[in-house]
C-alpha cells in the first residue's frame, strides 16, 4: 500500500499556500495554517500508520497474498519515515537544549 503521488504533491502545496485571495477590489485571507504542533502530531500519526502498513505486509507476504515486491517496498518506505522522524526529533530536542543554555 503506497501513497500516491498526487497526494504526495498536495501535500507539499499545502506547505507554502499564498498568503491571499483577491475578492474584487479586496484581499481576503486564508484560513489560517496549521500550527507546528498540529503538523507533527499529522506526521507521527503517518509514521505509525506506516508502521502498521509495514507489520501488516510482511504478514501477506508471508502468507503468500501480497509480493515480495509490494512488501519490500512498504517496508522500506516506514523505515524511512521513521528515521526522518528520529532525525526531526534530534534537531528539536538539539534546539531546546541550546535555548536553554541560553543566558538571558
Amino acid at each position: 500500500m503506497s501513497v500516491p503521488v498526487s497526494t504526495s504533491i498536495k501535500t507539499i502545496e499545502t506547505l507554502n499556500p499564498e498568503p491571499f485571495v483577491p475578492a474584487g477590489n479586496q484581499y481576503v485571507s486564508e484560513p489560517p495554517a496549521l500550527k507546528f504542533s498540529e503538523r507533527l502530531k499529522s506526521a507521527m500519526l503517518d509514521v505509525n500508520h506506516r508502521q502498521h502498513v509495514s507489520d501488516q505486509s510482511m504478514e501477506a507476504v508471508t502468507e503468500g497474498t501480497l509480493g515480495i515486491h509490494e512488501g519490500m517496498i512498504n517496508i522500506s518506505q516506514a523505515d524511512i519515515s521513521l528515521r526522518l522522524m528520529t532525525q526531526v526529533r534530534n534537531k528539536a530536542l538539539d534546539a531546546y537544549k541550546e535555548i536553554m543554555n541560553m543566558s538571558f
